[in-house]
């Protein structure tokens, strides 16, 4: 692997870039504390804007000392604001493989963002080498399988009790992922 660590990407109408403590109150006004967006994630809605502060000084930030660290805002060309994250938490390099999730607005929904930052996602991290890159849902987000498919990923199959929510609860999700050589097939950028 050739890590290099979170980098700038441009697309069309983002830009995709590391997180600045700065970040929080649009964060916490544009996701993390609606209770809709965190419906089908591991974490609760944040309750103050002190508590994503929190979250971007204990977790975010310091990740980006590691150069196999890969998190972006993701920030709207339109309004200038961080309206989601796109991230690799999940990395095996002796499998050649991560696993890729995000967050997005609910104001945002239904606009093409997610396909649009997934796919760059992908390009970067196939170029540093990744050969699979795998995405994980709760069976009742049927939205962000959606999202799956429109970036190529192709479905593989049902983890049962696979993932626990934010109320602690072992919930069934979905596979999906893509290898290197599905990229021929498709319009990846």
């Amino acid at each position: 692997m050739n890590h290099i660590g979170t980098k700038k990407i441009e697309t069309e109408r983002l830009i995709l870039r590391r997180f600045e403590l700065s970040d929080a109150k649009e964060m916490f006004d544009n996701y993390t504390s609606h209770e809709k967006v965190t419906a089908y994630l591991t974490w609760k809605p944040h309750k103050s804007v002190e508590d994503t502060k929190q979250y971007l000084k204990e977790v975010v930030l310091p990740a980006y000392q590691k150069l196999d660290c890969y998190r972006w805002a993701i920030v709207l060309k339109e309004n200038g604001q961080v309206i989601g994250v796109i991230d690799a938490p999940l990395s095996v390099d002796k499998n050649k493989k991560a696993q890729l999730g995000w967050v997005i607005g609910d104001k945002y929904w239904g606009r093409g963002i997610m396909p649009e930052a997934g796919k760059a996602v992908l390009q970067y991290l196939f170029n540093i080498g990744y050969e699979r890159i795998e995405a994980i849902h709760f069976v009742d987000n049927k939205k962000s399988g959606r999202v799956m498919q429109k970036i190529g990923m192709k479905h593989e199959g049902t983890l049962r009790k696979f993932h626990i929510d934010a109320n602690g609860k072992l919930i069934d999700c979905e596979m999906y992922s893509i290898i290197d050589s599905d990229l021929k097939q498709i319009d990846i950028v």
